[in-house]
């Protein structure tokens, strides 16, 4: 028997404001099946519902109709917090999804689910993976370990973010145009690392991008959304 897809979308719609002068129909009965171990991108103009997508995964928004799935499981009605169990999600802006006020100790140690009174480890990553991001670019957090996020750069909050997507232990990854911001050469080794991630530990990837210009690193499917609908456009390496 074929696995289930890990990523399962039937004729999903999603209105905002329904019933008022503001309505907006964000995603129109979108559907997409996304293998596991599989990258898939989305692009789309600035309101062409990119976001709107990633949040019905994530169960951040209610649907009007349609149905998800992970992993087979029908989670059309299950709360953000437990799909959060299954999924990592790294936002555009890094401070959605983790504690400003908090250290990049303690946002890293809620990640990875460990208990509050545990001693955290030193230095602060103690795998491959961990050890790159924490030196990407150049710049090493290491040093910042006891530092609350609020004061990092930019690039430093996003690679914080990005541990700790990874260090959840989810195989699925949800990416809200998170690199369009970052330097070139950071923005390229955020995407060597995912890809390297990916193939190891056959992450599950939906990331979505207003173009898809300097990704070419990763592998995958793609697809558009024009006005709320899906539209396939092909699959293979990014250029």
């Amino acid at each position: 028997m074929s696995e289930p897809p890990a990523v399962q979308l039937d004729d999903v719609t999603v209105v905002y404001n329904e019933g008022t002068p503001d309505q907006v129909v964000a995603l129109r009965e979108a559907s997409l099946s996304v293998g596991k171990g599989e990258t898939y991108f989305v692009t789309g103009g600035n309101g062409s519902g990119k976001s709107t997508l990633l949040k019905a995964i994530a169960g951040t928004v209610p649907i009007k109709s349609g149905r998800v799935r992970i992993d087979g499981t029908d989670v059309t009605h299950w709360s953000a917090h437990r799909r959060a169990k299954l999924l990592g999600f790294v936002h555009q802006d890094p401070v959605l999804g983790t504690c400003p006020n908090m250290t990049v100790h303690e946002n890293c140690r809620l990640a990875s689910r460990r208990r509050w009174w545990w001693p955290l480890p030193e230095p602060l990553s103690t795998g491959e993976l961990q050890n790159g991001l924490m030196k990407f670019g150049g710049q090493s957090l290491q040093s910042r370990a006891a530092t609350v996020l609020n004061l990092l750069s930019g690039g430093q909050r996003q690679a914080v973010a990005l541990v700790m997507a990874l260090s959840s232990g989810c195989s699925i990854l949800l990416m809200d145009e998170f690199t369009s911001s970052l330097d070139d050469c950071v923005r390229t080794a955020y995407l060597d690392l995912i890809a390297n991630e990916s193939a190891r530990r056959r992450l599950t990837i939906i990331a979505v991008f207003h173009d898809l210009n300097g990704i070419g690193v990763l592998n995958g499917r793609t697809a558009r959304l024009v006005g709320g609908a899906l539209e396939s456009t092909g699959s293979g390496r990014i250029s």
